[in-house]
């Protein structure tokens, strides 16, 4: 898996409680860090400012970023499944019905296609302004 498919993958997963994934810009390793009781190994040190220098927090997609990818997505579709699209986000567990609608309408896959693109477009301006690692998408 290369960088950026892993960080749109990162990225899409956010972070969870405890854990965090960081990303060290010298060497490109995409690293997790959390509690030595969760993972078996040592958490990352914060403290130690030669060991952190090039490490910089991996972002994790929000809440409302990805219901704007959501209706950016419905919007793009046939006026017919637009209509569909749009209607469950405008409703209740907008997130839950949106992903039964498009499996409903057999667009998974078009839909998981637009969101790592969403991701991968995302990451590589991260990379960009954050370790100034410039990736073709």
């Amino acid at each position: 898996m290369n960088l950026l498919d892993e960080l749109a993958d990162v990225f899409l997963d956010g972070n969870i409680d405890e854990m965090s994934y960081v990303l060290n810009c010298r060497t490109r390793e995409v690293l997790l860090d959390a509690p030595e009781a969760l993972t078996g190994e040592p958490e990352i040190d914060w403290d130690d400012d030669e060991l952190t220098a090039d490490l910089v927090m991996v972002p994790s997609v929000s809440t409302p970023e990805m219901y704007d990818v959501m209706v950016s997505f419905a919007k793009k579709q046939p006026d017919s499944m637009k209509i569909l699209l749009i209607d469950v986000l405008n409703g209740n567990k907008p997130f839950r019905s949106f992903k039964d609608k498009i499996y409903e309408l057999g667009i998974e896959n078009h839909w998981y296609e637009f969101e790592q693109d969403y991701a991968k477009g995302r990451m590589a301006e991260w990379l960009e302004e954050f370790c100034k690692i410039e990736v073709s998408k």
